[in-house]
């Protein structure tokens, strides 16, 4: 059939010179493959926690600042509970000082801390004597056991931080420096501390060890990653394949789409590998969500070409006219993928910024390779046709339908938007929880590990402090030390607090011990020269690596209190730290006005830190992608229509999901900006078919609805089946974060597929009404696509 615009003229000029220059397209593609397979070379994934927050993030400022104030780093928690429930025995205490020791051996460890080294005091006249809980577990005497006991189970910096209230589970805490960008410490970390409960668990098999902690947990997301990309990818590959032959009927052409989305995945990885961008748990779904995309064009072009040969047409020809009537559809319809993703880079999370530019870069690759690689070689393979039995149900089927829709269309209108505006209601109900330890699927030993530590022991939820007091040696005034303690009471007091780590109970301990150990004497000095006096005996009576530099800044300025807390959602979290820096406001001077610091917290923010940023990415992208169907639709009439059916599925699935869990984190935030280009797909298609038959083939709304349910009904089928397959083995996921992306993407394609079959010809039949364009030539296109 003759072309019709300008458009069609370029694709068709287009595609006969792709046909034409076969070969040289190749070599242009091999030149392309081998520089992008360069990049993978450059691949790694970071261990990095700190990934997930730009250099921007108050929360990640906040808490570097903390940590370099206070000489801290991140931990190694190893937990140990021996079967019988005695912490306090002999043998027990003995294995907990030899761990102790062989902790220190871990790499780039700079303090380890456990009941056996924890240091008690002790005065002698004017001096202060300052050693081990257990100096010598070998040596011990029951009734040494008795008073080790009493002395641990009173005191406030052990109790639910290093030991549990009843004593019978107890943690040997190593702390590390984990360098910026270094990765490899952390898995050194990781495996040494692996080492050492795989030889203690052989040697005292009556005690159950656990291991977590920031540098445990670290460590965890890439190897995670690594084993979950290992299983996927190979799983979603063959089913995208099976999917594929099973449309196509054909191994010449579903080698083809393999061939363009194992390209497309490489030029994704190698891109990001030029870039220097190391994967993290996001942005390792960039092959699954390249792969499941990048089909979707393959499979437009390859369904027309072989219906094509099936009409008759040379094999040549066919490939000719299928650019031609599916090249516009094809580009705009990759545009608006990659805008989609691309509206991710507003997040304030980068994992997120790298997971919408690697895909993005994919769907730029899926597209050269769809329109360089497919056609050439589809031009040389040996193409077999051959019509199956059974075809005519399936063209029964898609149009029984599609005039099922059409004679049903008032019903169906009433019946999906009310559908609509009952999942809709059920969207203010959703809450959000963005916790660090529940993003690890139950199951896996870190998370096994983390929920048995925090039943038992302690909480991994903490916010630090940073106490000023207005001048340098200020943290030895009386009046500053008063308020800092005043301000610990009153968080000791406060729901969901455990532990409440503060220098005053230091301070109290000396001062008892100075004093006889009387107990009236816990209490602190009332003058600054006692309480700098105490001090300074203690620090310097301190063995090395368990100095006070992690409570106390080196201008003796500012002090740090750590409040740890049980397993609080994000909105206690959030509203317990507002109250606590609310209470500093309204009774402590301006000096020790602070704001809460700690990795906790910065993942509690999560959510507020990137909403803002994702709502406008999605904006942005939701006026990108009109004007882009605008351009390719030559009206914004439709434009604005076709863009109903892609914004409604995004509500619903959240209205659906409260339903369900109730519950969303980070990742809910990303599936309105990330989807919103995805499903887009299938409306353009159908859209574009539509106005084919209005505008070439002079058909009224009804038959030009049938042509598009017929010419692409069953391929949109197909690619949504596709799409749900290849998201939906992400809804497996070991990561809450990876699951919950998976579980809303499958939604929305299954709630935009049934809008764009039930809801999108029905509007279209509304705003054109019924009147023909003028007589209807035939169709070059077929009016069923046979599988």
């Amino acid at each position: 059939m003759k072309s019709s615009s300008w458009v069609d003229n370029a694709a068709l000029g287009y595609a006969r010179w792709v046909v034409k220059r076969r070969y040289l397209n190749l070599i242009l593609v091999c030149v392309v493959l081998f520089f992008t397979f360069r990049g993978m070379e450059n691949l790694a994934f970071t261990s990095s926690y700190k990934v997930f927050f730009s250099q921007e993030n108050p929360f990640l400022n906040a808490y570097e600042s903390m940590q370099k104030t206070y000489s801290n780093g991140d931990s190694a928690l190893i937990v140990l509970a021996p079967k019988d429930g005695n912490v306090f025995g002999k043998r027990f205490l003995s294995i907990v000082e030899a761990l102790t020791k062989d902790a220190w051996q871990v790499p780039s460890a700079y303090r380890v801390d456990s009941i056996t080294n924890f240091q008690v005091t002790k005065a002698d006249d004017e001096s202060l004597e300052i050693r081990k809980l257990v100096p010598d577990a070998a040596e011990l005497t029951e009734r040494d056991l008795v008073e080790i006991r009493k002395i641990a189970l009173n005191e406030p910096l052990l109790v639910k931080r290093i030991i549990s209230e009843n004593g019978d589970v107890t943690a040997v805490n190593v702390s590390v420096r984990l360098p910026d960008g270094d990765d490899k410490i952390v898995a050194e970390v990781a495996g040494y501390v692996r080492q050492l409960k795989s030889q203690y668990t052989q040697m005292y098999p009556d005690i159950d060890i656990y291991l977590t902690g920031i540098a445990m947990m670290s460590n965890a997301f890439p190897e995670i990653s690594v084993q979950e990309m290992s299983t996927t990818i190979p799983i979603v590959f063959l089913i995208v394949l099976i999917l594929s032959f099973l449309v196509l009927r054909s191994f010449s052409a579903t080698f083809v789409v393999c061939l363009v989305i194992v390209f497309s995945i490489i030029a994704a990885l190698g891109a990001a590998g030029y870039m220097g961008i190391k994967l993290t748990q996001v942005s390792a779904n960039v092959p699954v969500i390249v792969m499941t995309l990048a089909v979707v064009d393959s499979i437009h072009i390859l369904v027309t070409v072989i219906h094509r040969m099936k009409q008759g047409d040379s094999r040549h020809e066919a490939i000719v006219e299928s650019l031609r009537v599916n090249l516009s559809p094809v580009v705009i319809t990759s545009i608006t993928t990659a805008v989609g993703f691309l509206g991710l880079n507003l997040s304030d999370a980068p994992p997120f910024h790298d997971l919408g530019n690697m895909t993005a870069i994919g769907m730029g690759a899926a597209l050269f390779y769809a329109i360089f690689l497919l056609p050439a070689l589809i031009a040389i393979l040996p193409i077999r046709v051959r019509v199956k039995s059974g075809v005519q149900k399936k063209q029964l089927s898609i149009e029984f339908l599609a005039n099922w829709v059409i004679d049903n269309r008032r019903k169906l209108l009433v019946s999906t938007v009310t559908f609509g505006l009952i999942m809709l209601a059920f969207i203010p109900k959703l809450t959000v929880d963005e916790n660090f330890v529940k993003n690890f699927a139950k199951g896996l030993e870190i998370r096994d590990d983390s929920d048995f530590t925090q039943d038992h022991l302690t909480g991994l939820f903490n916010m630090e402090f940073s106490l000023g007091a207005g001048k340098e040696g200020g943290i030895n005034e009386p009046e500053y030390m008063a308020k800092v303690d005043e301000f610990a009471n009153w968080s000791r007091a406060q729901p969901g607090v455990m532990n409440v780590n503060v220098i005053t109970d230091t301070v109290k301990r000396i001062s008892r011990s100075m004093n006889g150990d009387d107990a009236a004497y816990y209490r602190l000095p009332t003058d600054r020269e006692t309480i700098a006096q105490y001090l300074l005996l203690y620090e310097m009576s301190l063995p090395l690596g368990l100095d006070l530099n992690d409570q106390i800044d080196v201008s003796r300025s500012a002090t740090k209190m750590t409040v740890t807390f049980s397993d609080l959602s994000t909105f206690e979290m959030q509203r317990t730290k507002e109250a606590h820096e609310q209470w500093l406001i309204n009774n402590a001077p301006p000096s020790m006005h602070t704001n809460a610091a700690s990795a906790s917290l910065m993942y509690t923010y999560l959510m507020n830190t990137n909403i803002k940023g994702l709502l406008v990415g999605t904006a942005i992208s939701f006026l990108i992608i009109t004007i882009c169907l605008g351009v390719v639709f030559r009206s914004t009439k439709y434009a604005l229509i076709s863009m109903l059916p892609n914004i409604l599925p995004i509500f619903m699935a959240f209205g659906l999901w409260s339903i369900i869990d109730g519950v969303v984190g980070i990742a809910a935030a990303t599936i309105a900006t990330m989807t919103l280009g995805i499903v887009v797909d299938d409306t353009v298609y159908f859209v574009y078919k539509y106005l084919r038959a209005r505008r070439e083939h002079k058909m009224d709304s009804k038959d030009a609805v049938r042509y598009a349910f017929s010419t692409v009904g069953i391929a949109l089928l197909s690619t949504s089946i596709i799409f749900i397959c290849g998201f939906g083995s992400m809804m497996h996921s070991d990561f809450l974060m990876n699951a919950q992306m998976g579980i809303f993407t499958v939604m929305t394609v299954t709630f935009a597929l049934l809008l764009d079959f039930l809801l999108l010809p029905i509007l279209l039949i509304a705003i054109d009404g019924n009147a023909k364009k003028n007589k209807p030539s035939v169709p070059d296109e077929p009016l069923m696509i046979k599988i």
